[in-house]
């Protein structure tokens, strides 16, 4: 007899590593079309594309440390910079 997938146990260390696999997926998603655009829309300089990717992967190490959050994010790009970035649904 086969297990109904949702009755499948799942622990909560199982939900943090599912969760944790998606934001690094979306983080790398969003830095490859960031790239992209910068690179196919904007002809930047790979010396500029390369430095970005580094400065971007420094932040994200910050935040997988726990040294800046993503309120801490949405709140510098809108309060100092009025950035602020919505998905189209």
């Amino acid at each position: 007899m086969k297990t109904n997938p949702r009755k499948v146990p799942r622990t909560q260390a199982d939900v943090a590593r599912a969760w944790q696999e998606g934001a690094d997926f979306g983080a790398e998603f969003a830095i490859n079309m960031v790239l992209l655009v910068l690179k196919d829309k904007h002809d930047a300089p790979d010396e500029d594309i390369l430095q970005l990717r580094s400065e971007f992967e420094d932040q994200l190490d910050s935040v997988a440390k726990g040294y800046i959050n993503y309120a801490d994010i949405k709140t510098a790009l809108g309060g100092d910079y009025n950035i602020k970035v919505r998905m189209k649904r």
